[in-house]
């Protein structure tokens, strides 16, 4: 029978850096983005609008290209959301909580991910709110994010995403935008 030999822990820092490839539909989304408009593109065979545009049509497989560029909204509906609570650890910026939704731009087919809220307290945030864009002042927009992260670009350019005002969006009327 073997013996267990006892557990030793060690603590290392460590870093990992990874590197996307810009593409020519990630470099006009991040160009249009510090412009202060977000664009998508439309699917040729289902009429779709996909934002972040991809350079094809996730469900036909078609390409899209610039004739297929549309500019939607900088207003839109949460769709989901986290909160989160932030863990502390060495390098942690944040200390308070916070939201991460899913914003389904108005003139869009798909949410945007990764949309930071703010101007609300965290408890009250709901699917089915409407809020809007708080972008960052031009000279603070990055124009060097240019892959189709969409959240991390949209993130390098907005500052956070606040509540409209509007009546809530009802839920049969997102439920197939959910994706």
């Amino acid at each position: 029978m073997l013996e267990k030999a006892p557990v030793v822990r060690m603590e290392e820092f460590i870093s990992l850096d990874y590197t996307t490839l810009a593409t020519d539909v990630g470099m006009r989304f991040g160009e249009m983005l510090v412009q202060g408009r977000i664009i998508g593109h439309r699917s040729k065979s289902t009429g779709l609008v996909y934002v972040p545009p991809k350079g094809y049509d996730p469900i036909s497989g078609q390409p899209t290209g610039p004739d297929d560029e549309v500019e939607v909204s900088d207003r839109g509906t949460v769709t989901g959301f986290t909160i989160i609570d932030p863990i502390q650890y060495f390098g942690q910026k944040e200390t308070q909580r916070y939201v991460q939704a899913s914003v389904l731009l108005d003139g869009a087919s798909s949410a945007l991910g990764g949309a930071r809220i703010g101007g609300i307290p965290v408890e009250q945030v709901r699917s089915g709110m409407r809020v809007r864009a708080v972008w960052k002042p031009p000279a603070e927009r990055v124009a060097s994010v240019v892959d189709n992260w969409g959240g991390r670009a949209v993130a390098a350019c907005v500052a956070w995403w606040e509540p409209t005002g509007e009546p809530d969006v009802p839920a049969d009327e997102i439920r197939d935008k959910l994706w």
